[in-house]
């Protein structure tokens, strides 16, 4: 006899599809901080503290927010969430099953976890057959591991298991599995996207493992099953057998192409037509407002809404299809839910045909993981809006970046000032090299791509006005002091740079940089081991550029007193200081260097040998407007 009742399969990771950013190196072969160590069972779990067995990502705190590296004007709209993802995992299990529990083992600063999605894959019934041998009368194939990669499109979505909306720091200091309650899906998985918001966490958050729980079949716990949220919910476009003024909304299955008809709202997904415009808003209300008013109104409406509210009514569909409502667009919070479709419905609102040149900032960040949005698609985008205005493109973690993309990137938008593109892999080393011909750039993040040395100098030496730099765990630069030998010959007004885990870099790239960019305010030389205090070259920094604010030494084990004392004396502007893992400096020379600099937010002392906790603590208490940071391991 058929047993009724599901049989649940609890796995953990096998393996890492993607990610954002990590603490550790971009070296397979290093596990130190690395985000694979999130594969497999608990190793840490239930200790609590700083282990380099964990998967830690790049960033922590609000700090990384003040930075002050040349701002640009994002979208002002409003989100239609509070918060905004910094960063993402997506982790990949044996067997796809449908999800009824995720635990995620966060064993040091716990809270930072914001949304939980599933990419999904629809088996059609139809083709799907029935085995009796089988338990649960599913092809195990299926099942298990029938979900290909590159996905196919037509089957594929994410999902949104969990989110929080208000992520709160966590006080209690102790290692948990968290195993928040999931949003009932109908579909089966294996590839988890788990997204971190960081802006309110005290120090950098350490994942142990990732454990999913499912069922080989789909068994709900409620007798109506969960709605679900089709790609194509961003999507509006007109319908190819009606005139332009009647609009098919593609989250609902009807087709309106009576001409007579007008969409005048939408109620539960249900779209509500009538025969005559006039007899369902007599005169309408909106009418009588200006139209900077109804301007300003749709202004506040989140991206999502914009772009349904041309459902409404023709007064609405204008309003939505104003082009200088799109002089800024961020789909960041949306990268889930964004398809073709969506960028069509974006094209169409600013063609060259519709306006000249009307975007000036826009986010496709995360845009199109899990192949949903592939390369051609966004490269077609590329090509058929006009970006003749454009400033400002954030395409960080797209998997949709290609050699073919920035060529069309160069083209179409030659007016960029501020790019980036980091942790995009598929853009080879002569892909990035195109970036050459863009001559404007003042921001440019280059953050574990595939750069190399003649590439980047050939872009640094055609945008002389590069203000702001990240060229951190790029593994092909092979001689970063060359490349700052270079930097400081052709960007002497540079602002910030940060060469995080550059290997190759050493005194003499540090002292080129540093006599020629006076105007220099944020530098991150993170585990940077080639320098060397005994050159001189930190005391040379010091002299040189009196404007920093931010200066990163991470794990240098060198610098001593006498760099920290130097500091002190010349750079009386510093906010952000980070000498974690240096063994020679003693609390004499830091609380000199926090009596000199009293703008000084933000002090990294941790696994210095030095600093006790009861130093720290002391410390604390005598300047208690700087977050002095002091990390262990239980």
């Amino acid at each position: 006899m058929k047993s009724t009742s599901p049989r649940y399969i609890k796995q953990y990771a096998v393996g890492i599809i993607d990610y954002s950013s990590q603490y550790g190196g971009e070296n397979p072969r290093s596990f130190s901080y690395s985000v694979s160590n999130i594969i497999g069972e608990p190793k840490i779990f239930p200790k609590y503290g700083d282990f380099t067995q964990a998967a830690v990502m790049r960033t922590y705190g609000p700090w990384w927010n003040r930075c002050l590296t040349p701002k640009y004007k994002k979208d002002t709209r409003p989100r239609s969430s509070s918060f905004q993802s910094q960063d993402y995992i997506d982790v990949i299990f044996d067997k796809a099953v449908f999800p009824w529990s995720i635990a995620i083992y966060e064993t040091y600063n716990p809270g930072a976890i914001v949304r939980i999605l599933a990419l999904c894959q629809e088996f059609p019934k139809q083709n799907t057959p029935s085995y009796e041998n089988n338990n649960d009368g599913v092809d195990p194939d299926i099942c298990g591991k029938a979900i290909p990669l590159p996905l196919v499109e037509k089957y594929t979505h994410w999902e949104v298991l969990w989110s929080n909306p208000n992520p709160q720091f966590q006080t209690t200091k102790e290692a948990r599995m968290f195993a928040p309650i999931l949003q009932e899906i109908n579909h089966r998985s294996r590839i988890i996207r788990l997204e971190f918001c960081h802006t309110h966490l005290d120090y950098y958050t350490e994942l142990d493992a990732v454990e999913l729980t499912g069922t080989l079949t789909y068994t709900s716990s409620s007798p109506v099953d969960p709605p679900s949220r089709p790609m194509s919910s961003l999507s509006i476009h007109d319908s190819p057998n009606s005139s332009s003024e009647n609009l098919a909304y593609s989250e609902s299955k009807a087709d309106f192409q009576n001409q007579d008809s007008e969409i005048i709202g939408i109620n539960e997904g249900t779209i509500v037509v009538t025969k005559n415009y006039n007899d369902v808003l007599p005169n309408g209300y909106f009418i009588f407002l200006p139209p900077e008013i109804m301007s300003k109104i749709f202004s506040y409406l989140p991206f999502p809404d914009f772009c349904r509210a041309a459902c409404v009514c023709k007064l609405f569909h204008a309003y939505s299809y104003d082009p200088s409502q799109l002089a800024s667009v961020d789909l960041h919070s949306y990268w889930h839910i964004v398809n073709n479709n969506t960028l069509h419905s974006i094209q169409s609102r600013c063609s060259p045909s519709a306006i000249k040149g009307t975007i000036r900032s826009l986010s496709l960040k995360w845009l199109g993981g899990g192949d949903i949005v592939t390369p051609d698609q966004l490269n077609n985008f590329i090509k058929s809006c006009d970006f003749r205005a454009l400033t400002f493109l954030d395409l960080a973690s797209s998997p949709s970046l290609t050699d073919a993309l920035l060529g069309s990137l160069v083209k179409y938008t030659s007016g960029l000032s501020h790019l980036d593109i980091q942790s995009c892999d598929k853009a080879t080393s002569e892909g990035i090299r195109i970036l050459h011909k863009l001559t404007k750039l003042q921001s440019l993040n280059l953050y574990r791509t595939k750069v190399d040395d003649a590439g980047l100098i050939c872009i640094i030496h055609s945008n002389p006005s590069l203000l702001n730099l990240n060229i951190g765990s790029c593994t092909h630069i092979r001689d970063y002091d060359r490349v700052l030998v270079e930097l400081s010959e052709h960007s002497h007004n540079l602002r910030a740079l940060d060469t995080w885990r550059a290997k190759s870099l050493t005194s003499l790239g540090l002292k080129a940089l540093a006599s020629q960019c006076k105007h220099l305010e944020e530098l991150d030389f993170g585990w940077c081991g080639g320098l060397q205090s005994s050159t001189g070259c930190f005391q040379h920094l010091a002299k040189s550029c009196p404007h920093l604010r931010k200066l990163f030494l991470t794990t240098n084990r060198t610098v001593s007193d006498v760099e920290v004392n130097m500091f002190a004396q010349h750079l009386t502007k510093l906010r952000q200081f980070d000498i974690l893992g240096t063994r020679l400096v003693t609390p004499q020379s830091v609380e000199r260097l926090l009596n000199q600099c009293n703008d000084l937010e933000f002090l990294d002392v941790s696994f210095c040998y030095s600093f006790t906790l009861d130093i720290v603590k002391a410390l604390r208490q005598t300047y208690p407007h700087v977050e002095i940071k002091r990390s262990f391991q239980d």
